[in-house]
């Protein structure tokens, strides 16, 4: 091997690993209502766990419903409305029927390009939810999630009870340091968070 040929090896390797060093892999977790005693009263199912089988229809949180509210989304509401339509699809693959107000359950999400902390409802930012979403003050929710830099986070809320009974998150969506918005793999990460839930609001 030749001087020139050694040097355009050893450039290739360092450019290689440069490039799986700015690569990050998606990870994916949930929780789900019912694993601790201090879930609300009146809950089906063992250790005070939710009836998800009287969930068949979903509605968007105020935040989700505001064509003008980028703010959780890059300011980007092309983007806003990619990661609506992908939530949609996994929510109708499910057999969950969308009704504009009054689902069974309220959906909400957001996006975050920076690592975040949530334990509160509170660290998901003001507006987040709406003023008549009661849901936003549930003060008996899951524990605190950390989420690395690029993540997506979706929620879903007992209407009729006013509290959340499961979240799912993806974090490490990135491309370099920015968050990467390509079509195909948001549609990948919304479906790898919504395999970890296990319900239909059908019969099937």
């Amino acid at each position: 091997m030749t001087i020139k040929h050694l040097f355009l090896a050893l450039g290739t390797t360092l450019l290689l690993a440069g490039c799986n060093e700015t690569k990050q892999a998606v990870t994916v977790g949930a929780d789900q209502r019912g694993a601790t005693t201090t879930a609300p009263p009146g809950y089906a199912g063992t250790d005070n766990e939710p009836d998800f089988s009287a969930y068949k229809s979903y509605s968007w949180a105020s935040q989700v419903r505001d064509e003008q509210n980028n703010a959780y989304f890059l300011n980007d509401l092309l983007f806003k409305t990619m990661l609506r339509d992908a939530v949609a699809n996994e929510m109708a693959s499910r057999g969950y029927q969308y009704m504009p107000s009054s689902g069974d359950l309220v959906v909400n999400f957001r996006v975050f390009e920076q690592p975040a902390e949530i334990k509160t409802m509170d660290n998901m930012g003001t507006g987040y939810w709406g003023s008549s979403e009661s849901y936003a003050y549930d003060t008996n929710r899951f524990g605190e999630v950390k989420l690395d830099k690029g993540s997506i986070i979706v929620q879903l809320i007992d209407r009729k009870k006013g509290v959340e009974v499961w979240q799912g998150y993806a974090s490490g969506l990135t491309d370099g340091n920015v968050f990467d918005k390509n079509k195909d793999k948001v549609y990948s990460a919304v479906g790898a968070i919504f395999d970890k839930y296990q319900y239909r609001g059908d019969k099937l």
